[in-house]
Formats: structure tokens, C-alpha cells, sequence
């Protein structure tokens, strides 16, 4: 099952209150829903994919109105998209659109329609049923989106996500106005507050063990990083040492010490240097000390090999 199938299994379920019912039913004939007539007779008609989405409309509808519905079932011409449920509902039209202002321009009625943040929130949840969709968390990128033809519906549903703080943004996908999230906090967030609690504990938990583990890989990969500079850095300086005592010239003690060290030591970085020079010598060195010499060491090799004097 695909996440976004999960969520939707869950809001489907979720108990509510009339005012709440009447948002959602509103919400899913605004987005998914058409008017005909037939014996002059006016038919509301409701589109879906989903048997899990009929079944809520259904619901809504029988509860709000006991409204007469019929239920279809119609093949679509493509054999790999679903077939298309189509909910008839052939009572009480004009109460219906009268009602949840079908025929009315959004942003005149919304604040009616939309009186409180419970209405607004289970209009988002219905939106969400009918066009949303959102990423499987374990997938490389945090995306929920919902699109609509309509550009006025879009940027409705836009300003209700932003209410509750969710940075929702627009943009045209071919005939499609699509409001999406892709911060991982503002999706999980919306989830639970359109009431996918269930979802948000999967979302969540997927969600920490994929950046912890890319937290280890960006940390091995520093690591590994920094081996590498500290394998490339002493092979430099035991490419120096190794010339220098090719030449029988006078080397420093103090330097001649760090040669040996050097050479004794391959592998080791600076502070591990640092630890066995105090071990083998009986005296601290820092690490800036010991970069010192090393720098000593290829200024020797330098003049050695420019013919300078030491």
C-alpha cells in the first residue's frame, strides 16, 4: 500500500462534527464534483478513483441530507488507470448547493462556509481525499501536494494551509494549479492536523531513521576525508624525508626527531604524532610545533634541491 493510500485509509475514518461533515461534503463537490441535468431534473454528480473517498461521500451525503444516491462504476479508456466511481445524488439539489455555495464565487463565501478552524481543516482533510497525494517518507524528497483546474480553488486552499503556518505554495502544471508542501516538518504538521495521527508516527519515525542514517554517511564520509588528507599529507612529508636522507648533510636534532617519527609512523595524524613524540622523547610538542618542523623538513628539501644553502 502507498503511503499516501495509508493516510487516506485513516482520514476516512476519523468521527466528526456536523459543521465539519458539511466542510468536508462542500470540499469534495468543490473539487470533485459536476452538475447535469436529465428529465429537467438537476443531477449532482461526484468523481472519484477511490472506493475508500465514494464511501465518505457517501456517508456525508446519506447523514447531511438522506439524499437518494446512485452508484456507478465506469471503466476508463486508458486499461492502466482505475476504473472511475461516479455518486449520483438525485434529492435535494438546490438545498445542497444552496448550502455549500457551489454555484458561488469562493472567496465571497468562504468565511461563511469556513467559519472556524475545525471547518477549514476538515475542507483541507476532504482536499486532500480527493486530488492529494504525498511522498513515502523513505523516498529521497519530502513532497504533499493537491491540484485543481480551478486557479480560485488552489489559492482557497493555499490560504486556509497557511492560516496554520505551512508555507503552502503554488505552481502551474500543465491544465493544473498544484498547492504543495516540501518541508518535512510543515507535511507532518499538516497531517495531523487534518487528523492522520497514525500516519504522522510512520511519517515521523521513517522520516528520523533516513537522516540518521545519512547523518553516518556524512559523518564516515568526513572521516574517510580526513584520512585521506592525513595519508596524502604524511606521503608528502615521507617523500621529503625519504629525498633529505639521500644527502649527507647535518640535520637538527629537534628535526631529525620529527623525521624519525614520521617515518616510524605513517598512519598516525597530528595529535596521535603529538602523543608518541612525548612517549619516545620524554618531552610535549603541540601540534603547531610539530607542523613547524614538518614545514623545517621541506624548506630542507627545497634548498637541496635548488642547490641552497641549508
Amino acid at each position: 500500500m502507498s503511503f499516501t493510500k495509508l493516510v487516506k485509509e485513516e482520514l476516512v475514518t476519523i468521527p466528526i462534527e456536523t459543521s465539519e461533515q458539511l466542510a468536508e461534503f462542500a470540499a469534495f463537490l468543490h473539487m470533485n464534483g459536476d452538475i447535469t441535468k436529465r428529465d429537467q431534473k438537476l443531477i449532482l454528480i461526484f468523481k472519484t478513483n477511490s472506493p475508500t473517498v465514494a464511501k465518505r461521500f457517501l456517508q456525508l451525503s446519506r447523514t447531511l441530507y438522506q439524499a437518494e444516491t446512485t452508484l456507478i462504476k465506469k471503466q476508463q479508456q486508458k486499461l492502466t488507470k482505475k476504473p472511475q466511481i461516479l455518486v449520483e445524488i438525485e434529492s435535494r439539489v438546490k438545498d445542497i448547493l444552496s448550502e455549500i455555495k457551489l454555484l458561488e464565487p469562493l472567496f465571497e463565501t468562504s468565511d461563511v462556509l469556513l467559519p472556524s478552524d475545525a471547518t477549514r481543516l476538515a475542507f483541507l482533510r476532504a482536499a486532500f481525499l480527493s486530488t492529494g497525494s504525498v511522498n513515502d517518507p523513505k523516498t529521497a524528497q519530502y513532497h504533499l501536494e493537491m491540484s485543481h483546474e480551478r486557479d480560485d480553488l488552489a489559492v482557497l486552499i493555499q490560504s486556509l494551509m497557511n492560516r496554520f503556518d505551512l508555507n503552502a505554495k503554488i505552481i502551474k502544471r500543465r491544465h493544473q494549479h498544484v498547492v504543495y508542501l516540501k518541508d518535512a516538518e510543515h507535511i507532518s504538521d499538516f497531517m495531523m492536523r487534518i487528523g492522520a495521527q497514525n500516519s504522522v508516527f510512520k511519517f515521523e519515525d521513517a522520516r528520523i531513521k533516513r537522516d540518521f542514517n545519512n547523518s553516518i554517511n556524512r559523518v564516515m564520509n568526513c572521516e574517510i576525508a580526513n584520512e585521506k588528507k592525513v595519508y596524502e599529507a604524511a606521503s608528502k612529508i615521507i617523500d621529503e624525508i625519504t629525498f633529505i636522507s639521500s644527502y649527507n648533510v647535518y640535520i637538527d636534532e629537534k628535526i631529525k626527531r620529527v623525521m624519525d617519527l614520521r617515518l616510524n609512523y605513517p598512519e598516525y595524524n597530528l595529535r596521535e604524532l603529538t602523543e608518541q613524540y612525548e612517549i619516545d622523547y620524554k618531552e610535549p610538542i603541540s601540534k603547531s610545533g610539530l607542523n613547524h618542523r614538518f614545514s623545517k623538513i621541506k624548506h630542507i628539501a627545497q634548498a637541496l634541491r635548488e642547490g641552497s644553502p641549508l
